[in-house]
């Protein structure tokens, strides 16, 4: 599984995602696993439900201003998703710098918009000092809680990916360039930009606005989709757009995204160690 939006690609193949001609798909192990998921998304569902009703993020004073705004930073993602989605990706130092620019800039450019308009991104997004540890016991909870939908989304789309399409690149380019330049820059990238950039945008910006003018439960799955597709690799979907909408009601329950930026940064550093250590079954 991806840990980071790449947003930057070189497109140069194109392949098919799905096998859906494989017999093995049809099997009655594989509908029971279907009909298991079918289950823990019903039961997922209702623990939402809960959360939603012990929200304490207030109505944010976004206006039309942020309509457009938004707006033309979603098409923008979906112009990136619709011209990249199935392409192989050109990864490098030079991109991935690019990349940690170019959430600079949409961050710095969200942050002063909100200023210009006397709206503070501090307060607005729950970003004052928190209270560390309710902050950070929610956010283990909420992540613990949320893990065995993930492993069980992820299963249940890997017998349709054929094995070309299983790993991303940019994980292989992890696995496959040891050197301390590569690493260190996919792990600071992983771990301190992209939980804070992405959050930000996705949570504290596009979530705030959908759900100010369309209501929680669009807000929710607009940003959450968009933030899965970024990702351009179609078998993480399901589990990125879980860990989405999880973010989405930890941001609603407390209010601060400094609970999401938590949350975010321990999801990927897992994953990092995880790839380290299964290196040998991920190649």
């Amino acid at each position: 599984m991806i840990f980071f939006s790449t947003t930057i690609t070189t497109p140069t193949a194109v392949s098919p995602f799905l096998d859906f001609s494989n017999p093995a798909l049809w099997t009655p192990i594989a509908i029971g696993g279907f009909a298991l998921l079918a289950l823990a998304l019903l039961f997922y569902g209702w623990l939402g439900s809960r959360v939603l009703k012990k929200a304490t993020l207030p109505q944010q004073p976004f206006t039309l201003v942020d309509v457009g705004v938004a707006s033309l930073l979603a098409a923008w993602l979906i112009w990136v998703i619709s011209t990249s989605f199935g392409k192989d990706e050109e990864i490098n130092l030079t991109l991935i710098a690019l990349n940690s620019l170019l959430y600079f800039c949409l961050v710095g450019g969200i942050a002063g918009l909100l200023y210009f308009r006397n709206l503070k991104p501090v307060t607005l997004f729950g970003l004052h000092p928190p209270h560390f540890g309710t902050t950070i016991k929610l956010a283990f909870l909420y992540l613990l809680a949320v893990y065995p939908l993930l492993i069980l989304s992820q299963s249940a789309i890997q017998p349709f990916v054929p094995n070309e399409n299983d790993v991303q690149t940019l994980v292989l380019y992890f696995l496959k360039n040891p050197g301390w330049k590569e690493r260190c820059s996919i792990i600071a990238m992983a771990t301190l930009v992209a939980p804070i950039a992405e959050e930000f945008i996705f949570r504290g910006y596009l979530y705030g606005v959908a759900r100010r003018f369309l209501g929680r439960i669009p807000g929710i799955a607009i940003s959450s989709v968009l933030f899965a597709a970024m990702h351009l690799h179609l078998p993480s979907m399901p589990g990125l757009t879980v860990l989405a909408v999880m973010l989405c009601l930890l941001y609603e329950r407390t209010g601060s995204l400094w609970s999401n930026i938590i949350v975010h940064a321990t999801f990927n550093t897992i994953s990092i160690v995880m790839l380290l250590i299964f290196k040998d079954a991920v190649l």
